[in-house]
């Protein structure tokens, strides 16, 4: 499993990886995360980088983080 392929509720139960969310992106909170649940998180940031919430180089430190955190 990796970022690209991890759900939404997944990332957010895992609390070292909903830290580097906080810490890295905390603009994603300010929006209702749970109605992205079932959401894979690569599906979820190339939306949110799209729209210019979270800054490409943001969204690619969280990503490398998440994926040092569950491997």
């Amino acid at each position: 499993m990796d970022f690209r392929s991890l759900t939404v509720k997944e990332l957010f139960d895992n609390e070292k990886t909903a830290a580097v969310v906080k810490d890295l992106a905390p603009q994603l909170l300010k929006y209702p995360v749970k109605l992205f649940n079932k959401k894979s998180c690569g599906e979820i940031f190339d939306k949110v980088v799209k729209a210019g919430i979270v800054p490409l180089d943001v969204a690619k430190k969280v990503e490398a983080k998440v994926n040092e955190i569950i491997k």
